[in-house]
C-alpha cells in the first residue's frame, strides 16, 4: 500500500513560491507503522516484590545504610550527585536490580566517573559538574569537592561507576526487597479523579503546622484494622469504595505493627471478634442483625470509623445515630457538593484536630441529620443554611470509640494530606492509640505542591 498523499508545504532559498514536499518522503519504507500504543511497566504485582514494605524501603534509601540519597534523587527528595531515579516505576525490575548489582554495567553518559588531576598533582575521580569557573566532583562516598578550572591540567574518562559495589551484600534480601519495592513502585494513591478538575494541592509547611509537637515516634500495640467498602454507586472519581480499600490497604499496611484486612459489604464474624477497629466507607445499610454485630463490636471496646455516605442509616436511622451519633435519612437530609470551610477552632484541644483551626476543602457536606447533637464531641463544622453543620466528629458508646468524617465524597480528598491526617488519626484515636501512630503515611502519595 503506498504511504498517505498527505503534503508538506516548504519554501526555496531561491524564491518565495511554495512547494510540495510529498510526505513520504519523510517516511522510512522499512518502518513498521503501529497505533499501539507504548507498554509501560506496572511492577506492583511482581513477585519478586511480594511482602516488600515501600516505607521501610524509603528509610533504606534515606539512611546511612545504603545512602542513596546522598547521590540520587527520588520524587523531589535527594541529592543530584547521580542521576534522578523518579522514573524507576516505568523500568523493569531486572534492570534496575542489575544497576545496583553490577554499577559499572551501564552508566549514565551523564554521570560518567571521571578522574582529575589538578596542577598541584592532586588526583580526584568521580562524577562531573560545572558551574561558572568552577568543577565539582562527587565522590563514591557523596562527598563533593569544588575545584577552580584553572587548577586543572588532566581530565580522564572512566570506565568504572563512582557508585559502590556491594550494596546487596550490604543489605541482605530482605532489605533490598523493600528497597526495589520503594525505587519501582509509585506510592498508593488513589486513581481516578474523575472530569471535574482538583482543588490545588497542599504546601508541606500546611503538612508541618498540624504535625507540630508530635513525638518523634508514638508507641504502638499490634493492630488490626479492617476496610469495609461496597458497591461503586457514583461516577468516576466519586464514591470510589473498592479503589480506596485498595489503596488504603497498600497505605496501612506500611504502618509497624498494622494488620489490615479487608471486607465487601459487611465484615465476617472472625473480623468482627478479632478487629480493633472496623472503618467504614460505603452506602450504608442498617439491618437490625448489623445492628446487633455493632452493639457486640462496641461492648467489648471495638473502635468504629464511618466515611461520608457510610452515615446512611436507610430505614432506621434513629437507631444507627443512637450508635454513631448522628446518621443520614432519605428525603430529610441535605447535601451540597463544593467548598466547605471547616471550623475546628472549637476542639483543637481534642487530640484529632490538635493544630488545626480553619480548613478549606472541596468535598460534599450533608445536614439535618437524625439524631442528638449533644451526645457527639464536635470536632469539625460548615456553614449550611446558615447554621453550623457538623462534618467531623467522635462519639463513644459503651467501651467503644467512634469517629465520623462526612467528607469523602470526591476521590481527591483521600490524597488530601490534611484530610489524611484527620482521618488516620481518627482512626488510631478509635483503637485507643496515640493518634500520631500513623503520622509517617500522610504524605505517601498524597497531594503536595512542589517546593521549587
Amino acid at each position: 500500500m503506498p504511504p498517505p498523499s498527505l503534503t508538506v508545504s516548504y519554501h526555496t532559498n531561491e524564491d518565495a513560491t511554495p512547494r510540495a514536499l510529498p510526505l513520504r518522503r519523510m517516511l522510512l519504507p522499512w518502518a513498521v507503522l503501529t497505533q499501539e500504543p507504548q507498554v509501560v511497566a506496572d511492577n506492583r504485582g511482581l513477585p519478586e516484590l511480594k511482602g516488600g514494605n515501600w516505607l521501610q524501603g524509603k528509610h533504606i534509601f534515606f539512611g546511612e545504610e545504603a545512602m542513596c540519597s546522598k547521590c540520587h534523587q527520588i520524587r523531589g527528595e535527594g541529592a543530584l550527585l547521580g542521576p534522578d531515579l523518579s522514573n524507576l516505576p516505568q523500568r523493569d525490575y531486572e534492570s534496575v536490580l542489575r544497576d545496583i548489582s553490577e554499577p559499572s554495567y551501564a552508566i549514565n553518559p551523564d554521570f560518567v566517573t571521571q578522574t582529575i588531576v589538578t596542577t598541584g598533582g592532586r588526583v580526584l575521580t568521580g562524577s562531573l559538574r560545572s558551574h561558572g569557573g568552577e568543577l565539582f566532583i562527587g565522590d563514591k562516598d557523596a562527598k563533593e569537592t569544588r575545584v577552580s578550572r584553572d587548577d586543572v591540567a588532566e581530565i580522564h574518562p572512566s570506565s568504572v561507576s563512582v557508585m559502590p559495589d556491594g550494596i546487596p551484600k550490604t543489605l541482605g534480601p530482605d532489605k533490598l526487597r523493600d528497597l526495589l519495592t520503594f525505587l519501582l513502585v509509585e506510592p498508593p494513591s488513589m486513581p481516578v479523579y474523575g472530569p471535574l478538575p482538583p482543588p490545588a494541592p497542599r504546601s508541606m509547611e500546611e503538612v508541618k503546622a498540624v504535625l507540630a509537637d508530635a513525638p518523634t515516634k508514638a508507641a504502638t500495640r499490634p493492630l488490626r484494622i479492617v476496610l469495609v467498602a461496597g458497591r461503586k454507586d457514583h461516577g468516576p472519581g466519586e464514591h470510589d469504595y473498592p479503589a480506596w480499600q485498595t489503596v488504603w490497604q497498600q497505605l496501612l499496611a506500611m504502618a509497624d505493627e498494622t494488620l489490615v484486612a479487608t471486607a465487601n459489604d459487611w465484615p465476617e464474624m472472625d473480623d468482627l471478634n478479632a478487629a480493633d477497629v472496623l472503618v467504614f466507607y460505603q452506602q450504608g445499610t442498617w439491618t437490625p442483625e448489623r445492628a446487633r454485630d455493632i452493639d457486640r463490636f462496641l461492648e467489648r471496646g471495638g473502635g468504629l470509623v464511618y466515611i461520608h455516605y457510610a452515615v446512611d442509616g436507610g430505614q432506621d436511622a434513629p437507631g444507627f445515630a443512637k450508635r454513631i451519633g448522628l446518621a443520614w435519612k432519605g428525603g430529610i437530609s441535605k447535601f451540597r457538593h463544593g467548598t466547605l470551610d471547616v471550623d475546628f477552632s472549637p476542639a483543637n484541644d481534642h487530640p484529632i484536630a490538635r493544630n488545626f483551626d480553619q480548613v478549606h476543602f472541596h468535598d460534599e457536606s450533608y445536614w439535618n441529620l437524625l439524631g442528638d447533637p449533644k451526645q457527639i464531641r464536635l470536632l469539625g463544622s460548615g456553614i449550611e443554611e446558615g447554621l453550623a453543620q457538623p462534618l467531623f466528629w467522635t462519639a463513644t458508646n459503651g467501651k467503644g470509640r467512634v469517629f465520623v468524617s462526612i467528607p469523602g465524597h470526591f476521590a481527591w480528598t483521600f490524597d488530601d494530606p490534611l484530610f489524611r491526617t484527620l482521618l488516620l488519626r481518627g482512626i488510631a484515636w478509635s483503637a485507643g492509640e496515640p493518634v500520631d501512630r500513623f503520622n509517617e503515611l500522610i504524605t505517601i502519595g498524597a497531594r503536595l505542591r512542589s517546593s521549587k
